[in-house]
């Protein structure tokens, strides 16, 4: 007899849709049949059962960033990943000023341990301050972390291109994964200088720092870096035609190059920020999202495997820090950033598989099991013998619309407010443990675990330009 069997739902399977009941024991799936039984059932009847999501990239309980505090820790993050159906978490063990990544990991473990309901991991993030590249990446790999981000803007954080090339040849080297932020700096310090005095009652300006040819010209030029040192790169937050132009390019000459977007660009448009300044703030976010029509160039990209990562970058910036102490309220001044791990997995659900933008195969893997084998995530992603019973119930016929108000997230706002979704979680099971049981979280000690992610064999990257011999015939 089986510990958990859940009974008669839809199944999403890799080979399609199927129907029968999953037998859980000691927390893997173990079996996948019909007339199953176990000491606890559950009735699926009328439900999609489907993978526990994966949300690769998200903030929680990080120092504060340009006066704005991360509102969520693992506690209140985690319990929105279980409303939203996610059942594991990457989020960035960002290290407070004058530490280093090392040191950084340890203080995100150490606030995550015993706290989080969901199972957890890290990437490091690499700065100009956060000491030397060859000697912490192999520790950071040996530890679980098997990448780290690097950005290309930003004050105290943007990486020049030494330095970026140093932690490509690095991680490389050790099997580990670049996330890169890419906007080109100058252009928007450039930006900002020149806009700084403009007048104006509205965040429309936000799209003129952050302007597309700045991600243009540093997706390009980490194609570039990338086919230098070989390493394996994911540009994170991919906002629209100009980001999926320069991944294609650099894809087309072997590049391993990767693209992620979260539902706030396939929502959204570059309207919203010249809308009533409230709206305009809960959608105030960087990049920004683009020109009107851009949503349906990423949802062909995510149908069709342009892009790779459907991510929340969850950022739970509260309202009331948009604007640090003393700073005016103009869109130069504002911190952006907006949670979104409750409603990454439901949106991707309503829109991309609802809708039919998306098949069952590409939303499995843009839902979880992408994730997992980017980045080294064991025995998750799918329903599968074998496999961590990470198992979400979904209620594909709910109707319901997005209230920030009642999400777990601190921040009680969302950049969603008011839009309608169809399906919803319901039950939401992690190794075994039902988390949420028809819409309602169940009490209990936090269940879960830190992920200790793998390396990729280096053989599988692409050949450094320093191992190529260009004198030689071809």
């Amino acid at each position: 007899m089986f510990d958990l069997v859940i009974r008669g739902a839809r199944l999403g399977l890799a080979e399609g849709w199927s129907e029968g009941d999953i037998g859980v024991t000691d927390g893997r799936i173990t079996a996948i049949d019909h007339s199953l039984h176990g000491k606890v059932e559950i009735d699926g009847a009328g439900r999609w059962l489907l993978p526990g999501g994966i949300d690769a990239h998200c903030h929680l309980d990080q120092p504060d960033w340009g006066g704005a505090r991360c509102h969520d820790d693992h506690e209140s993050g985690g319990r929105a990943a279980i409303l939203g159906g996610t059942t594991a978490i990457i989020s960035f063990a960002m290290a407070p000023s004058g530490q280093t990544m090392c040191e950084g990991l340890a203080r995100s473990l150490a606030r995550a341990e015993g706290r989080c309901p969901v199972d957890y991991g890290f990437h490091a993030v690499a700065t100009p301050q956060t000491g030397p590249l060859a000697e912490q990446v192999p520790v950071l790999v040996g530890a679980g972390v098997s990448s780290v981000k690097a950005f290309m803007t930003y004050e105290g954080f943007a990486m020049d291109d030494g330095r970026l090339l140093d932690l490509m040849q690095t991680c490389r080297a050790h099997g580990a994964t670049v996330l890169v932020h890419a906007e080109n700096d100058a252009i928007l310090r450039w930006m900002r200088r020149r806009l700084a005095e403009r007048e104006c009652d509205h965040f429309g300006p936000h799209l003129l720092i952050h302007a597309e040819a700045a991600e243009r010209d540093a997706v390009a030029r980490m194609g570039v870096l990338a086919e230098v040192t070989g390493a394996r790169v994911v540009i994170v937050h991919v906002t629209g035609r100009a980001g999926l132009e320069e991944l294609a390019r650099a894809q087309a000459r072997g590049v391993a190059i990767l693209g992620e977007t979260c539902p706030q660009y396939v929502v959204f448009d570059g309207s919203v920020l010249a809308g009533p300044s409230e709206q305009a703030l809960r959608a105030l976010f960087a990049p920004p999202p683009r020109a009107p029509g851009t949503a349906e160039a990423l949802w062909q990209a995510l149908a069709g495997g342009g892009l790779a990562l459907w991510s929340s970058d969850h950022s739970p910036c509260p309202l009331e820090d948009r604007f640090a102490d003393g700073a005016p309220r103009h869109f130069a001044h504002a911190v952006a950033g907006v949670p979104g791990l409750e409603t990454r997995l439901p949106i991707l659900f309503s829109e991309g598989l609802v809708a039919g933008r998306l098949s069952l195969a590409r939303y499995l893997e843009l839902s979880a099991s992408a994730a997992a084998d980017i980045y080294g995530i064991g025995a998750k992603g799918c329903i599968a013998p074998g496999q961590d019973a990470d198992l979400v119930l979904w209620n594909p016929e709910t109707h319901w619309q997005v209230r920030g108000t009642e999400e777990q997230s601190k921040t009680r706002y969302s950049a969603f407010e008011g839009m309608w979704l169809t399906g919803r979680p319901e039950t939401v099971i992690l190794r075994g443990h039902v988390l949420m049981r028809d819409g309602a979280l169940l009490s209990g000690p936090p269940r879960g675990c830190f992920l200790h992610r793998r390396p990729t064999d280096p053989g599988h990257f692409r050949t450094p330009l320093e191992e190529t011999t260009p004198w030689t015939a071809s």
